[in-house]
């Protein structure tokens, strides 16, 4: 299956990964489009993407007050695949919260469990029920 775009929860998936940014240049430099979800007000979700050095790859920001829904809801994760102008098969979802996960795959979405929001009995279910474990980006990489 090809790779078109990719969606993350920002605040779930991003911060405390310092080696976040090599896998988003290489996704970038891959074609793939990238969407930003979020329950930070929009002001601050930009801010930390810039703080975190990353707000070059993404092509926006979609927040919880502007659409009316959290970021681990379903409706988030599509509202953001139309304005990437993708389909399902071609998107994938990276979740930090198990309930963003169920609610990505129910809806469709390829899933990567992003470790780090989830306590461990969480974490061991996403890792069960995620297509893909990210338990650091770099590892990620090297991913046959």
């Amino acid at each position: 299956m090809r790779l078109q775009s990719a969606i993350f929860v920002l605040e779930d998936t991003l911060p405390g990964h310092a080696d976040a940014g090599k896998v988003l240049s290489i996704l970038k430099m891959e074609g793939v489009w990238m969407y930003a979800v979020t329950d930070l007000p929009r002001a601050e979700a930009e801010q930390t993407l810039r703080a975190l050095g990353l707000a070059e790859h993404f092509r926006g920001v979609l927040s919880a007050q502007e659409t009316r829904c959290p970021a681990s809801d379903a409706r988030m994760y599509e509202k953001a695949l139309r304005r990437l102008r993708s389909t399902l098969r071609d998107t994938v979802v990276f979740v930090g919260r198990l309930e963003a996960l169920r609610n990505a795959k129910a809806a469709g979405f390829r899933t990567v469990a992003v470790r780090g929001a989830a306590d461990a009995a969480d974490w061991a279910a996403m890792c069960a029920e995620a297509e893909e474990v990210v338990d650091s980006y770099s590892d990620f990489l090297q991913q046959p």
